[in-house]
């Protein structure tokens, strides 16, 4: 006789094929000797092509996602409930942002649908609206940016680490990510919209590329790259992540409120050019690098 548990409880291979937060490859963090065998050390020992996000806290409200997507309202208006994200989107809406268009184009040069990652890559920090996701090759940008240099803590951290498997979906070739981005095409749809009912939701598992190119002076000091979530639907704010961890290994550390003053304190101790005082400012994380190394001789 099963109990009710049993008869009622999901089978692995559905909870893994309907997972939609990284929940099924998620892993707590509750003592710095965890961290240092989990994260740490394999960061250190550079023992695969390994980068790093952080956020302030665990939460469903904040999922992994592109800053476009993350906000509806700086999306074009549109009353049928759905949206096409496409190349000719992309390009379509930052030429509706004022003069930033213009001032992009006259001081970076053209922009079009074939050249389209210089434009992506400066929206993503300078309007903080683009088809990318942050992440870094360094483990002390990722905490830094998560703990926001602070010493108390009423959530419990959260770290997402991506690990390749297949080269196929990374790149560091300006001509491949032209391509990527080419040939990218989002769905979204809004739930709370009668027509969108009406449609049917096909690609509900993402693509994910990794593009590895620093083509400005913040980039490279916070050692960043970006992540892209390519050919899917996206209901509100979900997306099932089945396919996002058979392209990468994306799994997702919960790093426990009690540890984080100490990973803090790590940072701070390992890597003060990344302290979150320096982070933004790279002259400040330049000046204070200088200052270690010269106290080191």
């Amino acid at each position: 006789m099963k109990t009710l548990d049993q008869l009622f409880s999901l089978d692995d291979t559905l909870v893994d094929a309907l997972d939609y937060d990284f929940s099924v490859s998620e892993v707590h963090i509750n003592t710095m000797e965890a961290f240092e065998e989990h994260l740490l050390n394999p960061f250190l020992e550079k023992r695969k092509l390994m980068f790093f996000r952080g956020e302030r806290k665990n939460s469903l409200d904040r999922p992994l996602l592109p800053t476009i997507l993350r906000n509806r309202s700086k999306l074009m208006a549109c009353d049928e409930g759905f949206w096409d994200i496409t190349s000719d989107f992309l390009l379509k809406f930052y030429q509706s942002q004022g003069e930033y268009f213009s001032l992009f184009s006259s001081v970076f040069g053209r922009a079009g649908k074939y050249h389209l990652y210089d434009l992506c890559a400066f929206s993503q920090h300078y309007l903080e609206c683009s088809p990318f996701i942050d992440f870094t090759k360094s483990l002390y940008v990722a905490l830094s940016f998560g703990l926001k240099g602070k010493r108390e803590f009423q959530d419990d951290g959260l770290l997402y680490v991506l690990t390749i498997n297949d080269e196929e979906n990374y790149t560091q070739d300006i001509v491949t990510a032209e391509c990527w981005l080419r040939d990218y095409h989002v769905r979204v749809y809004d739930s709370g919209k009668d027509a969108s009912c009406k449609r049917n939701v096909e690609r509900t598992s993402p693509e994910a590329k990794v593009i590895d190119i620093a083509n400005n002076d913040r980039m490279k000091f916070q050692q960043g790259v970006f992540l892209m979530l390519d050919q899917f639907d996206l209901v509100n704010k979900m997306y099932l992540t089945k396919n996002v961890r058979s392209d990468v290994d994306i799994k997702k550390y919960i790093l426990h409120r009690e540890i984080c003053p100490q990973l803090t304190e790590l940072v701070e101790r390992n890597s003060p050019w990344y302290s979150f005082s320096n982070l933004l400012d790279i002259g400040a994380g330049i000046q204070t690098a200088i200052g270690c190394r010269r106290s080191a001789l």
